[in-house]
């Protein structure tokens, strides 16, 4: 950074520091005492353009001299299971796509580590009022900025977001945020064009949006923060509606990070994100600093590694070679952050271990097209029989047993209340087993009268195996499922488990490929129960239960076959509701009804981020969903840890 130092005395002499020396990217001041005259005048005028040229072209910038690319940092990251889909409006399946998706797209807000509500993309918001119609409205003018391709984002792009969200067609949990849009809900519902609701931009910049009557925008301000509503680009996703969120060669992002590698093929295949070179900087003269908006230049996600060579044994074609595994790498300075640790992998990293609150819990999905799945005393039953403090002390790191479906991240009424703790619990922590049988028996109902009953999972593709469970590690997903087979065994069900990869093409008897993995079995339904994490949209409770309703889930209820008029008619009161105690009320009941009485489903756990940074790193920020934000993070001395230093050291050590 070049500084100038400038102190007038009496109008007649000038003390002015200014001397230029180039020294690490920076630039040093000396002090001279300079009697005013004409040619000095001329001279200073002169060093002072130069060092204002200076300033434009070399900035503050964090690439070392000594850097052979002149490019910035790269280093490694763990973050557990891959995401195999990035397409911000569904991917709330798992927990890690927020991880990702915060880092590749920007919304209109952020929300920081407290809650704050803070701009992004968002340059300023005004609510106006139309002169011809008294509503308000509300415009919001977007920064300048560009696509990872190089294309201006645009207001635009959010409208056609938030209209591909509304569109009959599309299945999205995230539409319930945009149904205070004047004639949202109705575009949903097909009655109307999602062209004639109340969203349209004025100018390449800024857009409108009109609201149904009784709409609190400040609410609406804070769903704008939600990752599922960034804005996307319509030429790629209609270009490539099959591969434009699952692989990096047709996906375009509006964040600090482009994903430069990424297929949904392979669960064990890393993915590559690198700076992008158009986020935010100016595209007509290139004067700014490579890094001046976002620090490192390239984050290797890894998948191809087991955690802990010791203990893990991964399954299928998948080899295991002694110091390649995620523990060994990170104390060899390989891997610099490391996430999803659990209990039987943590100690390795002794207190350097972190633990963060996430918005999501893992939760049990029943089939309601299944028999017993109909049955309200066999779900209830379900959810009594499993012992949650026990298997969240099991867990640990920061891990809770789950009372409700909604952690302490969702608001009551504001900013500063918490939903769960006004609505208290829900359902119990403690299992019942003796209770769950006496419920059955005093509902006649005979667990042996019921054909087997398959649990789904996905599993972790590099490190559950019964290997790996003999030798004492498994991931915290299959911990959650034996624990409930135990449980759901021990009521007199007969219960079995399937663990799967999120793909697996298999050749039908007519030659045809049938996805026999994760994602296929849950678009068919191929199963009783599903365990999953549940991912909260939202800082309010309303837009994260209406998932769950046939009315507002968006045509993407997670439950498959279930239909509650009950839990609808609520949803619709609420959504009625202005009085935000009132609404509050009438949500509590809501939840209660759907996670107790109807019992549709089961949440077991709160989830929380356990995770280490090295000591090397700095500056890795965390936001309000639990997710380690790495747009400024420095990598000390990083030079040493470019592939092309280390092979070379590596060779001359040989």
């Amino acid at each position: 950074m070049v500084s100038i130092g400038v102190i007038i005395y009496n109008m007649t002499s000038v003390s002015i520091g200014l001397a230029l020396a180039s020294e690490k990217n920076s630039a040093v001041l000396k002090i001279y005492n300079l009697e005013e005259h004409t040619e000095m005048k001329k001279v200073l005028a002169f060093l002072l353009a130069l060092s204002m040229c200076l300033v434009f072209v070399t900035g503050c910038t964090k690439i070392s001299k000594d850097d052979p690319a002149a490019k910035g940092a790269e280093f490694d990251i763990y973050l557990g299971k891959k995401v195999m889909n990035l397409d911000p409006a569904i991917a709330y399946t798992d927990d890690n796509a927020v991880k990702i998706i915060n880092l590749i797209f920007e919304g209109l807000f952020r929300l920081d580590e407290k809650g704050k509500l803070k701009k992004a993309l968002a340059k300023k918001y005004e609510i106006l009022e139309d002169p011809k119609t008294g509503e308000d409205y509300l415009e919001i003018t977007i920064n300048d900025t560009y696509w990872s391709d190089g294309s201006a984002v645009q207001a635009n792009d959010v409208v056609y977001a938030w209209r591909r969200i509304l569109n009959p067609d599309f299945d999205s949990p995230a539409a319930s945020m945009l149904y205070c849009i004047k004639g949202a809900k109705d575009a949903k519902s097909g009655d109307v064009s999602v062209y004639d609701i109340g969203l349209y931009a004025v100018k390449a910049n800024k857009f409108r949006v009109f609201f149904e009557e009784g709409t609190n925008i400040d609410e609406f301000l804070y769903n704008l923060a939600s990752p599922a509503l960034v804005p996307v680009r319509e030429n790629k996703v209609a270009s490539y509606p099959d591969t434009w969120s699952t692989s990096a060669t047709d996906l375009s992002t509006n964040g600090p990070f482009r994903v430069k590698k990424f297929t949904a093929d392979d669960p064990t295949e890393h993915i590559t994100l690198e700076r992008s070179k158009y986020y935010y900087l100016n595209q007509e003269v290139e004067t700014e600093a490579k890094d001046k908006y976002v620090t490192p230049f390239r984050i290797n996600i890894r998948y191809d590694a087991p955690l802990d060579s010791a203990k893990v044994v991964p399954s299928g074609d998948l080899i295991n070679v002694a110091g390649s595994d995620v523990i060994s790498m990170f104390n060899n300075k390989e891997i610099f952050y490391v996430s999803g640790l659990n209990a039987a992998t943590a100690g390795a990293y002794g207190k350097n271990v972190k633990t963060e609150e996430e918005a999501s819990a893992f939760t049990f999905y029943f089939n309601f097209e299944k028999d017993f799945a109909q049955e309200a005393v066999i779900r209830q039953a379900f959810s009594m029989a499993l012992d949650r403090n026990q298997i969240a002390t099991n867990l640990g790191l920061g891990t809770t047993a789950a009372t409700g479906l909604l952690n302490g991240k969702v608001y009551n009424t504001k900013k500063g209340t918490s939903f769960r703790k006004a609505g208290g619990d829900v359902i119990s922590a403690s299992g019942d087993i003796a209770g769950a049988i006496a419920l059955l028996d005093q509902n006649g109902i005979d667990p042996t009268d019921y054909d087997t009953i398959y649990v789904l999972i996905r599993g972790d593709e590099m490190n559950d195996s019964y290997d790996s469970e003999v030798n004492g590690y498994m991931s915290n997903e299959k911990a959650i499922l034996l624990a409930a087979i135990e449980a759901w065994r021990a009521i007199g069900f007969d219960v079995e488990y399937d663990i799967v990869n999120y793909h697996n093409w298999v050749e039908n008897d007519k030659g045809e490929l049938v996805d026999e993995g994760f994602a296929g079995k849950l678009e068919r339904g191929d199963y009783g129960i599903v365990g999953m994490d549940y991912q909260m949209i939202s800082t309010y409770a309303l837009y994260n239960l209406a998932m769950f309703s046939t009315e507002y889930s968006g045509n993407a209820s997670l439950l498959k076959g279930y239909t509650s008029e009950a839990f609808d008619n609520l949803l619709t009161d609420a959504f009625k509701e202005s009085d935000a105690t009132k609404r509050a009320e009438i949500l509590h009941n809501a939840e209660k009804l759907l996670v107790n009485e109807e019992a549709a489903v089961i949440p077991v756990v709160f989830n929380a981020n356990a995770y280490v940074v090295s000591k090397e790193l700095s500056n890795v920020k965390t936001d309000y969903w639990g997710v380690q934000i790495f747009k400024k993070t420095s990598l000390k001395n990083y030079v040493q840890y470019l592939p092309s230093v280390r092979n070379n050291n590596d060779e001359e050590t040989e």
